[in-house]
């Protein structure tokens, strides 16, 4: 057993001022006051003065980084991408492929599961999620136009077997033909059905949600705009209930004021922090190739040399969360909630993994009181960060 003492904790859903965790066998075992918790004798023990303990990030919208992207679906590349990340705080993934040619996403989608088995962190995995390739061209981004194309269910249920099943998410157009359709079949399947690079109108997305649609993708960003006699797409995931919205917090994607108005507008618990981190994410300033397309990272922003489009971040976890904070002034507890709770809630593995209960998985992220990593623990082992 392992015991961490004397720390702040936050659960997210009660901020603990001196508290005690004690983990045994990767799960946590108990959590509360550490004047209310007796450690067992032979454990080992942890102080946490000056420390805020939360759970792991959960970052269910990733690409890559530090070179390499999901797609290449290698252990090698997929444990640089989890070291880089989980030294930022993330301790679980759902790795985020882009629209490619059917051949290509077809091996991706076989081999990444059997890939990720072969980490050093295999418990890391989440599922899959599918950005695309059912996306409308107007808003297609970096994607590719030539690897977009119509919804269809015998396609998505293709992709869903050659995945062995771990397809947890997918980002489609809600407007396209045949849409509704794979919709129902994708909630039969408990998939995380997601609405981005869309040219939806507010009618479109809301019969959407009476089928099955749940999420948006990078709020704001792809998607038609609002507009005070058709409010689109975005008026859609500001107003419909059922809708939780992710969003980019890198200064570039989104105006800190809009972020203001996401989190005035939408439950706390339907707000979602993200990166959509690239292969450039970690790496020097400089011209690189993302996705086929020349890109330039200068310092935090990444854009197409070709006509200056953001394409993707370079974003962690750990810098979403304080800018976060800084952005809207909110608790440290309410931006933790929304990198990890209100992720595994929309995954349905709240009971798992999110918050810091007994029999949860034993995430956790340890900060300084500026909000800094010093270090990690998944699954009960504990990963030191230099700082």
């Amino acid at each position: 057993m392992q015991a961490f003492v004397n720390a702040r904790i936050i659960t997210p859903f009660e901020d603990i001022v001196q508290g005690t965790i004690i983990i045994e066998d990767q799960k946590i075992r108990e959590i509360g006051p550490s004047n209310k918790i007796a450690v067992p004798p032979n454990t080992k023990i942890y102080d946490g003065i000056n420390k805020i303990i939360c759970p792991g990030f959960i970052d269910i919208h990733v690409h890559g980084a530090k070179g390499h992207d999901f797609t290449e679906a290698t252990p090698a590349a997929i444990n640089q991408i989890i070291d880089f990340h989980m030294a930022h705080g993330t301790t679980s993934f759902l790795p985020t492929l882009i629209s490619m040619p059917e051949h290509d996403a077809v091996t991706a989608l076989e081999q990444l599961p059997q890939a990720w088995s072969k980490t050093s962190f295999p418990s890391s995995f989440l599922g899959i999620h599918l950005e695309g390739p059912f996306l409308n061209p107007v808003y297609k981004g970096v994607h590719n136009s030539q690897a977009l194309c119509l919804p269809s269910v015998e396609k998505i249920k293709t992709f869903f077997d050659h995945s062995a099943k771990t397809i947890k998410m997918i980002t489609l157009a809600p407007e396209l033909p045949n849409s509704i359709k794979v919709i129902q079949w994708l909630k039969r399947q408990k998939v995380v059905i997601s609405m981005g690079h869309s040219d939806a109108t507010y009618q479109q997305v809301k019969e959407a949600v009476q089928n099955g649609l749940q999420h948006s993708t990078h709020t704001f960003n792809a998607m038609r705009g609002l507009h005070h006699r058709e409010p689109g797409a975005l008026g859609a995931a500001l107003n419909i209930k059922q809708i939780s919205a992710d969003i980019i917090i890198d200064g570039w994607h989104v105006h800190p004021t809009m972020i203001q108005i996401l989190c005035r507008q939408k439950e706390k618990k339907k707000v979602i922090l993200i990166t959509d981190a690239g292969s450039v994410c970690g790496l020097a300033n400089g011209d690189y190739t993302l996705w086929g397309s020349k890109v330039r990272l200068d310092e935090d922003k990444v854009f197409t040399l070709d006509s200056g489009k953001l394409a993707g971040s370079v974003m962690t976890m750990e810098q979403t969360i304080r800018n976060f904070k800084q952005f809207t002034q909110c608790s440290l507890t309410r931006a933790i909630q929304m990198a990890t709770y209100n992720p595994a809630a929309l995954l349905g593995i709240e009971n798992q993994k999110g918050q810091l209960l007994p029999g949860n998985d034993a995430d956790l992220v340890i900060m300084d009181k500026n909000f800094h990593i010093t270090a990690v623990v998944t699954h009960g082992k504990i990963i030191t960060i230099k700082t």
